[in-house]
Parts: C-alpha cells; sequence; structure tokens
C-alpha cells in the first residue's frame, strides 16, 4: 500500500490518512492476539501490545507492512547501534537465511 492515497491530500494530511489506516490495521491485529488463547498466558500482553505497534508505527513509514533497510539503519542509529549498509545487508541476511531480497 505504498501511495494508494487520493491525490486530493499532500505532506502532512498524506502522512496523518496513513499513520491513521496503520493504526487501525496494527490495532486489529492486537486484538486477535488478545483474543487466541494461545496468548492467555502472556503477562502484560495488552502493554506489551500497545508497546510493539507504537514502536512499529515509528519504523515503518511507507505502511507497507515492512521496516525497509533505511528504516532499519534508522532504528540502528537511534538505539545507538549504527551500522553501515552492508552491515545491515548482512544482519538481514542472517534473520532470514538470505531467503530476503535487500
Amino acid at each position: 500500500m505504498s501511495v494508494a492515497l487520493s491525490n486530493r491530500f499532500q505532506g502532512g494530511k498524506a502522512f496523518g490518512l496513513l499513520k491513521a489506516r496503520q493504526e487501525r490495521r496494527l490495532a486489529e491485529i492486537n486484538r486477535e492476539f488478545l483474543c487466541d488463547q494461545k496468548y492467555s498466558d502472556e503477562e502484560d500482553l495488552p502493554q506489551k501490545l500497545t508497546a510493539f505497534k507504537e514502536k512499529y508505527m515509528e519504523f515503518d513509514l511507507n505502511n507497507e507492512g515492512e521496516i525497509d533497510l533505511m528504516s532499519l539503519k534508522r532504528m540502528m542509529e537511534k538505539l545507538g547501534v549504527p551500522k553501515t549498509h552492508l552491515e545491515m545487508k548482512k544482519m538481514i541476511s542472517e534473520v532470514t537465511g538470505g531467503s530476503h531480497d535487500v
């Protein structure tokens, strides 16, 4: 869902609508976890899901459902462990088993 927003909105308004849509989608995903009996024993699940949602929204800037290389690079910098593009690609390859194009 890259730029599926109407051409009527640009800049901040378009970004606000994008984030609102993302918020609703992630809230629905969180509700599914909260209703799933597999996770009923998870301590503080509502608070954890809210924290995960907020962090995810911070770095999935285009609402495509994935955190791309540049977003991951930004996240690592904010965490105080900046990485080069090559280091990021290697890290992604290790996590995905080499099955993800970067």
